[in-house]
């Protein structure tokens, strides 16, 4: 089982719909979506500086904007699954983490936590195979990233790598995520391609 989080910037993508049908169609993969805030999360950040929010109440209010989008992909596609639990996943899953991470004291609940953080807690609370992130940006194909490098330049959180536990095996993508789908031939061949990230 492997889990993928999509940036919220896709939702702005017009490739979305097409991102989620290709992902349903893997045969025999099960997988679980970690969903970004996007627009969401930037409403929720300006309703925090409007209202004077402590950073608590914020990042709650951060994580449902990440479930809102997750309502928003799993309406495109039925055969997706959500939970908020973590230990009755399917074969098509979406997560939603407010509840969960509301009272995990060992989460950082602040701006620099976003769904990055998010999907890098699951992986290192649950059994999975990797963790592969899907971003917007465009990253290329076969390359090797340094997390750090990545933080600098915003593509990922600034706290995600405080999650890992140890574990290594992330991968991360931008929108030639499509092109590796349609021409999808077995699902280790697809691997091969994505982006190594390292610490």
């Amino acid at each position: 089982m492997w889990i993928i989080k999509i940036g919220g910037s896709w939702i702005k993508n017009a490739n979305l719909i097409k991102l989620i049908k290709l992902l349903v169609n893997l045969d025999n993969q099960k997988f679980i979506i970690v969903p970004g805030g996007g627009i969401f999360a930037d409403s929720v950040r300006e309703a925090s500086k409007l209202n004077f929010l402590s950073e608590d109440q914020s990042h709650f209010l951060a994580l449902k904007s990440t479930e809102i989008f997750g309502h928003m992909i799993k309406s495109f596609e039925n055969r997706i699954h959500t939970t908020e639990k973590i230990n009755s996943f399917k074969e098509k899953n979406l997560w939603l983490p407010s509840k969960i991470l509301k009272n995990e004291r060992n989460f950082k609940k602040n701006w620099e936590s976003t769904s990055d953080s998010v999907a890098t807690w699951l992986y290192s609370n649950i059994s999975s195979k990797g963790l592969i992130f899907i971003k917007s940006i465009s990253l290329g194909i076969k390359n090797v990233y340094k997390i750090e490098a990545l933080q600098k330049k915003n593509i990922l959180d600034s706290n995600m790598h405080l999650f890992l536990k140890k574990k290594k095996n992330l991968k991360i993508i931008g929108p030639e995520i499509i092109q590796l789908l349609e021409s999808y031939e077995d699902w280790d061949n697809l691997l091969s391609k994505l982006n190594f990230l390292k610490i």
